[in-house]
């Protein structure tokens, strides 16, 4: 009889224990190690930072004066552009570092899918110049969307990745290079060159220097090439921005080692081009619509890809330079 009482209270005991344990050991689980194992969880669960991607842009459409079909990679289409447009932009792709960039190529084609409301049709037979018409282009793009754009025919050095960090770290506009028309204006920051520009989304002075040029064309003024470039230097004096950066001129390879403008013929002639820094160039702003639109340089548009690399003309080989960086 008395061992089973014994045996009675040991039973007693060890369920008061269990009991114990398991209340000390369910309260140590929700207060300490279910929220340490949620936290674990979630800090795994949690997404990867998406990294919003800055835009680069250039435009292309198919000139009157070509004789032939080239097949533009990136366009996945015969196109006829010169070979050394072709290049151009197979060089542009290559150095866009696409982590943080994205490359969109606008043609008449698909300008409607970024710009439904532009205003003017876009091709080689417009009344407008092509010149003002890219330019509008541009202005568009970047007052809407922001980020860089890159004429046609710029021909990129090095990467562009600096450009792109000042644009979204410290500042919200960002020029380049002179107007050949406007002497000593390669570090005046109100006389930039408009081949290239780069602004952050809604910046006043492009949306002040894009409606401007669709003022121009909606009360009809008179439109040549250089407009645009005017209308730009305009709104810069006027609105004076803080919170802008200008590159000169040894950032677009438009000045020699004696400070003079480097003009288009000499890229096409055989004379060595002594650049003021060759080191400190991000592009070369060729002038599109000059080296389209001028006769003096039509029979460098025709020529084949053979043909064109063994002209050896200063400009050819500049292009060859970058085209062998080109990744396969």
């Amino acid at each position: 009889m008395e061992k089973n009482i014994l045996v009675l209270v040991f039973i007693a005991i060890m369920l008061i224990g269990v009991f114990l344990y398991t209340d000390i050991f369910n309260s140590l689980y929700n207060n300490q190690i279910h929220p340490l194992i949620t936290e674990i969880g979630n800090r795994m669960n949690k997404p990867t930072k998406h990294i919003e991607k800055q835009l680069i842009w250039t435009y292309l459409e198919e000139p009157e004066t070509l004789d032939k079909d080239i097949n533009i990679q990136l366009l996945n289409k015969n196109k006829n552009f010169p070979i050394l447009f072709n290049f151009c932009l197979q060089i542009m792709n290559n150095k866009i570092n696409k982590k943080y960039n994205a490359f969109h190529v606008v043609t008449p084609d698909n300008i409607k899918e970024y710009l439904p409301e532009f205003p003017i049709e876009m091709n080689a037979e417009s009344r407008y110049p092509l010149k003002f018409r890219t330019d509008l282009v541009g202005a568009m793009l970047l007052s809407k969307y922001g980020g860089l754009f890159l004429s046609p025919a710029t021909l990129v050095m090095k990467s562009m990745d600096e450009i792109m960090y000042k644009l979204k770290f410290n500042y919200d506009l960002i020029t380049f290079g002179g107007s050949e028309r406007v002497i000593n204006s390669c570090n005046n920051k109100y006389n930039p060159g408009n081949y290239v520009i780069s602004a952050k989304k809604d910046n006043p002075v492009i949306t002040l220097y894009k409606d401007k040029m669709l003022d121009n064309l909606k009360k009809d003024n008179f439109i040549n090439s250089t407009t645009g470039e005017d209308l730009l230097s305009n709104v810069l004096t006027d609105l004076k921005p803080n919170n802008h950066f200008h590159f000169d001129c040894t950032h677009t390879g438009n000045v020699d080692i004696r400070n003079n403008m480097i003009k288009t013929k000499q890229f096409y002639g055989y004379e060595p081009l002594e650049f003021k820094d060759k080191d400190n160039i991000i592009f070369i702003t060729l002038p599109y619509d000059i080296i389209l639109e001028n006769i003096e340089y039509q029979w460098f548009n025709n020529l084949s890809e053979d043909q064109f690399f063994n002209s050896n003309i200063q400009l050819t080989k500049l292009v060859l330079d970058e085209a062998r960086k080109i990744k396969k």
